[in-house]
């Protein structure tokens, strides 16, 4: 049977697939707590759908009809949509059982939620797609959506060691899910693989186009503003990294982009202050009682913005995007950090986006590989930056940076204790 689910598990019936993840998802959430909500319904099996039996997870920021919907806020608790959102129902459409909700950070911000990460339950998980992240470096669901506004895709799957990727702005829908900002938000992936990522997302878009065989691969190593604050153990990674695919004949050259892309930073967070003042305000009005402090900081940020300023980091963004296209020239994809080490404690936060915000303004595809473990145990990787509107290509070349860093990584087994 030619099916992609049974390629994740083993050839394993896809009723075994959907009821060993329902099971693993049961029997861990209390104590992984990846979760809000289990779907009741039993699964159909239609093996004729490329995607029959496939259990995912989808993170509670879009619709999920029959299922509670919550947005990670206490204001929309029991609040059941009638319908799906986009992406949700397409992947549906082609055989995929959602097995349940994963937790978000409110709104997509800064209040995390109770996921733990399963390498350390002591750690995050990251945010804000938190409960994407963790259940599939469990192993309870081979795959998880998520969404990426500063760096929420990224940087749970780096601390996760599992993969993760954000494809360029607007390719993928985002219609009924809810909203950070507008101009920022993306739609995306967390999985176990990034060939697993490769293959459903093209059977999302419906590309058939083959990865090529036997390409040289050219990157560009870019520290960027972010290396300073970074651990050791995590600027190690990458520069070994580097040195390991020089050995295997992929080409790394070191080359910093200008340093007006040191402004990227500034212009998201300008960006981000101003949408999401105008997406939650009302919110803050009608239940101020139920907001977070975060996201009312937030709102706070995008009111005393200056006037002008918005429209002026718009257009500067715009020629960054422009002048990102000509440095990447001669480059299939950048090197860089996805995080500045291993996750933080639980008590520290989601951990910093920085290394990942340059890449989601400027609408790049970006995805994120494991390779080691740091001194406290928890994963480490490396980042691949593509050429915005060649997601394919950048998938192709994470695919094949995958292979080759597998026979390579110290990578432990997925980290499976609680499913």
């Amino acid at each position: 049977m030619n099916r992609l689910s049974g390629e994740i598990n083993e050839g394993q019936l896809a009723s075994e697939q959907v009821a060993n993840s329902r099971e693993a998802a049961a029997r861990s959430n209390s104590r992984l707590k990846a979760f809000t909500v289990l779907n009741p319904e039993p699964f159909r099996s239609q093996p004729e759908l490329p995607l029959d039996g496939l259990p995912i997870g989808v993170k509670d920021l879009y619709d999920t009809a029959q299922l509670e919907t919550a947005y990670g806020s206490p204001i929309y608790q029991g609040h059941v949509p009638a319908k799906s959102a986009a992406l949700v129902e397409k992947l549906c459409d082609l055989g995929a059982y959602v097995v349940g909700k994963t937790v978000t950070t409110e709104f997509a911000w800064r209040q995390a939620g109770a996921t733990v990460n399963p390498y350390g339950t002591d750690r995050t998980p990251g945010g804000s797609s938190s409960g994407s992240a963790a259940a599939v470096a469990a192993g309870v669901v081979p795959l998880a959506l998520g969404t990426q506004t500063f760096g929420s895709i990224i940087r749970p799957a780096a601390f996760c060691g599992i993969a993760g990727f954000k494809p360029s702005y607007g390719a993928l829908p985002l219609e009924s899910v809810q909203p950070l900002s507008g101009t920022l938000d993306h739609a995306g992936y967390l999985a176990q693989t990034i060939e697993l990522i490769r293959k459903v997302h093209g059977l999302v878009l419906g590309e058939t186009i083959a990865a090529p065989e036997g390409k040289t691969w050219t990157l560009r190593l870019v520290k960027g503003p972010w290396w300073e604050a970074a651990s050791q153990a995590q600027l190690d990674v990458v520069l070994e990294v580097a040195e390991f695919l020089r050995a295997q004949g992929v080409s790394v050259l070191e080359a910093e982009l200008p340093e007006t892309f040191n402004r990227c930073q500034a212009l998201a967070e300008t960006i981000l202050f101003h949408e999401a003042a105008e997406v939650y305000r009302p919110l803050i009005d009608q239940h101020g009682d139920l907001v977070s402090v975060h996201i009312k900081e937030l709102v706070q940020k995008g009111e005393e913005l200056p006037e002008g300023t918005y429209q002026q980091a718009l257009e500067e963004r715009d020629a960054l995007i422009e002048l990102l296209a000509t440095e990447m020239e001669g480059f299939d994809g950048i090197l860089s950090l996805p995080a500045l080490g291993e996750a933080p404690l639980m008590s520290e936060g989601t951990g910093n986006p920085g290394p990942c915000v340059a890449w989601t303004l400027l609408g790049v595809p970006t995805s994120t590989l494991p390779y080691s473990f740091g001194a406290a145990g928890m994963p480490l990787g490396i980042q691949l930056i593509g050429k915005r509107g060649a997601d394919f290509a950048h998938l192709d070349l994470s695919v094949a940076v995958e292979k080759l860093l597998v026979t390579k990584s110290h990578r432990r087994p997925v980290a499976r204790k609680f499913a």
